[in-house]
């Protein structure tokens, strides 16, 4: 009975874990704190656990390399999800769907997990605009943020062609855009 109930109490606060308080990056800030960045689709997910939290992992169809080396599928994890029968969720972690286009902005950790850096601000969804040009676009964040020094900030969409990305970080990985 007595496990039964620290199980209950457990479950209770871990589903609802406290909300986040996300660094604002800039894109020139993801690019060059990305360990790569690429364009994909993403397949089905599972969850598993990684020490007491879970993670959402998504097996990414590598399209194209924008920075650093990856090719063929690539496993990414998000914080949050169902695992063993209990649920995690995370403010600010992205909401990925099965077969979207998308382009990443990733780093792996030293354990070597892959994930999106900055939570939902490295997750950009590729569509067609109407020219039939290919444009990247992520919608503002709704969680709280803070700049550089610790200020509180509101965060903008962006929304740009696929071209000036791959532009935008070619300059910047050759040291240009600080």
């Amino acid at each position: 009975m007595r496990k039964v109930l620290i199980l209950v109490f457990f479950g209770v606060f871990l589903t609802h874990l406290p909300g986040s308080t996300l660094r604002q990056l800039s894109l020139n800030d993801m690019i060059q704190q990305s360990t790569v960045i690429v364009r994909g689709k993403v397949q089905p997910a599972t969850a598993s656990y990684h020490g007491s939290i879970i993670f959402t992992h998504y097996q990414v169809q590598i399209t194209e390399t924008l920075k650093g080396k990856a090719s063929g599928t690539i496993d990414i994890g998000v914080p949050g999800g169902i695992s063993k029968g209990l649920q995690q969720t995370y403010a600010g972690a992205p909401s990925l769907s099965p077969t979207q286009d998308y382009v990443m902005f990733l780093w792996t950790s030293r354990s070597g997990l892959t994930q999106v850096i900055g939570l939902s601000q490295g997750l950009f969804q590729v569509i067609t605009n109407s020219s039939n040009q290919p444009i990247v676009i992520r919608a503002a964040s709704t969680e709280r943020m803070l700049d550089a020094s610790g200020q509180p900030v509101t965060d903008s969409d962006i929304q740009m062609s696929l071209s000036d990305l791959r532009t935008q970080i070619q300059t910047v990985l050759n040291g240009g855009g600080k």
